[in-house]
């Protein structure tokens, strides 16, 4: 099976972030998918049962239930009302993408604002990648040989 991995978080996703943002390579940008998504489900959707589905997620349903899984935790919402009203990244739903614990970064008594949290979690480590390199690293046995 094919899955649709949503863009990787950028360190500059905090302060840069818009619905119209695109990447160097003309690709589109974590806060500008994630104001794509559909960020409120209704109650009486299957989504808004706990599950994601494809009217919630849309093509990345198939990842996300698989993120879901691997984790043991629902996705959060991908998007919250920004200042102005207008949908932004939500940092909760980066932390979700990268593995992290609930609330690692976005624990209400650290008190971090929004662009700060996406900053902290655009310059941090993906465990599960740090953890491959590692075991890559410490076994010579599994080096390439030139």
């Amino acid at each position: 099976m094919q899955y649709t991995l949503l863009p990787t978080p950028r360190a500059t996703d905090g302060t840069k972030g818009c619905p119209g943002q695109r990447g160097s390579r003309g690709d589109l940008t974590l806060p500008s998918t994630a104001v794509r998504l559909d960020p409120t489900p209704q109650a009486d959707s299957p989504a808004g049962a706990g599950g994601p589905d494809e009217d919630r997620w849309g093509r990345f349903a198939a990842a996300v239930a698989r993120w879901e899984h691997l984790i043991g935790r629902p996705a959060p919402p991908p998007s919250q009302p920004g200042r102005h009203g207008t949908p932004v990244l939500a940092p909760p739903f980066v932390e979700w993408l990268m593995g992290l614990p609930d609330q690692w970064v976005t624990h209400p008594d650290l008190r971090i604002p929004r662009t700060r949290a996406l900053r902290v979690l655009g310059n941090g480590v993906v465990p599960q990648h740090a953890i491959a390199a590692l075991c890559q690293l410490l076994n010579p046995s599994r080096w390439p040989r030139t």
